[in-house]
């Protein structure tokens, strides 16, 4: 990651911390991200554009919206040119708060939905193999066949019968008949 964005995030996850307010802006952080997305972001370093429009756009979509603090985060990196690494510091700002708070984050991608129970039983594997408190997203990908594909901590956990399928595949493409 580069160290502009980590520099940035930490400056506000320090400004949150202090003001008590950190969780109340990582979930705006979430809410905002994909206001930032590529198109949105290029408009905001267009230099077509005046600056002052610019940062004025910014306010305009969050002034009396989001956290007084994140609003001007968007638009100091705005008014630096920035604004395309506005959401790369969102997702700083949540590891750094999850850092700080002992959570995990985890993506679980499952071939159908799970069940309460399911949901329940995975939540409590995570937090027993992390140590951690666990936050999991759910999505639904029907191409996985059946099982489930975890993502956290930077790691990959895929126990899906569309990989298992792969798996024998590669071990016939190898064997010799």
């Amino acid at each position: 990651m580069n160290e502009i964005v980590k520099e940035y995030a930490a400056g506000l996850f320090a400004l949150a911390e202090e003001e008590g307010v950190s969780e109340q802006i990582l979930g705006e952080c979430h809410a905002l991200a994909p206001l930032f997305d590529r198109e949105y972001a290029r408009l905001l370093i267009n230099p077509d554009l005046p600056k002052e429009r610019r940062i004025a756009l910014v306010g305009e979509a969050l002034d009396g919206r989001a956290h007084p603090h994140l609003a001007n985060f968007a638009k100091l990196l705005t008014e630096r040119g920035l604004a395309t690494e506005i959401a790369a510091c969102f997702a700083e700002y949540e590891r750094l708060w999850c850092e700080a708070n002992g959570v995990v984050r985890v993506r679980c991608e499952s071939a159908v939905p799970l069940t309460d129970a399911q949901r329940e039983r995975l939540t409590e594997r995570l937090t027993q193999r992390t140590g951690k408190r666990v936050i999991i997203e759910y999505a639904v990908d029907p191409s996985l066949l059946g099982g489930m594909r975890l993502f956290y901590d930077n790691r990959q956990i895929d126990d899906t019968v569309k990989n298992r399928l792969a798996e024998i595949a590669e071990r016939l493409s190898g064997a010799n008949v």
